[in-house]
């Protein structure tokens, strides 16, 4: 009990000596005002879009500087989370004003100004927010040639609306090389999208999606087991459910499903000991389902789901026999017309025996024909079409014929005169399948249209134009107009 009331009374002595010590003090202090500084003229936050420039001008206040002519120095730097969980001040500038081009990666940083004043060490902070985008963050890529190579361009979707931006690959460590084939993108692993592009000469390879950065190994042949050579080129790649496709190459079917752990392999195109050619040209069907493919090897159709190649049902072979079509498939594409979901297949065909031409239409998901007939000679040219499409809207069959687009109507056997470029050449028409409907659905029914000027300056004289297509049988309607490409070959949408 004792040794508790001294370490009662210590504390007590120590707590009075101290009290008396800060009555003593009182009033010992000189306290002098420091020059402090006061900002205006920025804001709480700020937008700005990757390698644009930044600027912003602030207005400081000096409490014992009304001039401002003391001695200062500047800081502004943005603060970034780091991926190994530490952080980054990334500094901007150490000027008054900034005006610097942001090459910061896309996302949200605070920005600090740090102003010093040199004459007493003291630092002055202002803190706002800064929201990076990216100029090729969503939009239309477009894969032109251009002198006998090729080029990515885009027609990215900005706050402002849709702005081109050209050779996109500028700053990427990919050198494109040879001509254009195609540009595609899908979400081929869970967390990745998939930006693919090919060419003759550097094979079909993917981009980094954010930054379209490239390494080695992002080519297309990495993706085999075993690997491929480091320049393989795929002729198509179609996707129609999330984080599996197929790749087509030399007449072989490829499949990948990310989430069953299957690479692309062994070409798949056998049914059972039975080994056949395909077309590169594929009927996507629903989502998860069938998928349409062409056997060149015995002219009929095969479908396929999951990899796993099938005949189709002999009994739903109504209008004509599916097993033994007999005849050249010329074109074939699947899409949402008649609110399929993707299970729409149109598919051009050619009986080599006399040359005329057949349109079949069917549904991929439960085999069932719709339409099969001649395109007949009243088509309009059609036996020197060039290029295909189909509405997903109304399933009008579009071709071409030099500078002229055709509409097909083939419920009403009516064909129409759509377009008329003149002296321009029309190098691409389709509809653009979106992943997102609901949120592109205006866009998917819309008549894309690349064009160029044979005259012109090569690699500025290509033309990108959207239609969208009036009831009726009543034309189209342009909605947009995009100049400034090359020679367009393809034309692919990057969702967000």
């Amino acid at each position: 009990m004792n040794k508790y009331i001294k370490v009662n009374v210590i504390i007590a002595l120590i707590v009075a000596i101290l009290g008396i010590s800060c009555t003593k003090d009182e009033g010992n202090y000189d306290y002098v005002d420091i020059n402090e500084v006061e900002f205006s003229g920025i804001k709480e936050s700020y937008i700005v879009t990757r390698f644009d420039n930044l600027v912003i001008t602030p207005e400081l206040n000096f409490t014992k500087d009304e001039m401002g002519s003391g001695n200062y120095a500047y800081q502004w730097e943005a603060f970034e989370d780091d991926i190994s969980g530490g952080t980054n001040l990334v500094s901007l500038s150490t000027e008054k004003d900034l005006d610097v081009t942001i090459n910061l990666k896309p996302r949200g940083y605070f920005v600090y100004l740090t102003v010093t004043d040199l004459n007493s060490g003291i630092e002055f902070k202002k803190r706002f927010n800064l929201e990076v985008t990216n100029s090729i963050y969503e939009g239309w890529l477009v894969l032109s040639e251009v002198n006998g190579g090729s080029r990515l361009d885009m027609v990215s979707k900005l706050e402002s609306g849709f702005t081109m931006f050209t050779d996109v690959l500028g700053g990427s460590d990919l050198n494109l090389v040879g001509t254009p084939s195609f540009v595609y993108s899908f979400a081929y692993i869970t967390t990745q999208y998939g930006v693919y592009i090919s060419t003759s000469g550097n094979g079909t390879t993917k981009i980094e999606p954010d930054t379209f950065d490239w390494v080695e190994q992002y080519g297309i042949g990495y993706e085999f087991i075993p690997q491929k050579a480091d320049n393989f080129k795929v002729d198509n790649l179609v996707s129609n459910s999330g984080y599996s496709a197929y790749a087509m190459a030399n007449g072989n079917a490829y499949f990948y499903y990310q989430q069953q752990r299957i690479s692309y392999g062994e070409p798949i195109n056998r049914i059972g000991s039975e080994i056949f050619s395909v077309s590169p040209m594929v009927g996507k069907g629903k989502q998860g389902d069938y998928m349409i493919f062409y056997d060149t090897t015995n002219k009929r159709f095969v479908r396929s789901r999951r990899g796993v190649f099938s005949q189709m049902p002999a009994a739903a072979s109504t209008k004509f026999d599916y097993n033994n079509v007999g005849m050249d498939l010329i074109y074939m594409e699947g899409n949402d017309y008649n609110s399929t979901l993707g299970a729409a297949t149109f598919a051009v065909l050619q009986d080599p025996t006399d040359s005329k031409y057949y349109l079949a239409y069917f549904n991929s998901a439960n085999s069932s024909q719709v339409y099969f007939g001649e395109i007949g000679a009243d088509v309009t040219d059609f036996d020197q079409a060039s290029l295909y499409a189909v509405s997903p809207e109304y399933g009008y069959l579009y071709y071409t014929v030099g500078s002229k687009i055709y509409q097909y109507n083939f419920s009403a056997g009516i064909t129409t005169l759509l377009i008329d470029k003149g002296a321009e050449e029309i190098s691409l028409i389709k509809f653009h399948d979106f992943w997102v409907n609901s949120k592109y659905s205006g866009l998917s029914n819309n008549l894309i249209v690349g064009s160029y000027n044979p005259a012109g300056s090569e690699g500025t004289n290509g033309t990108m134009e959207f239609y969208s297509i009036l009831e009726l049988n009543a034309g189209v309607k342009l909605e947009a107009s995009y100049s400034g490409f090359g020679k367009i070959k393809s034309v692919n949408y990057r969702e967000r």
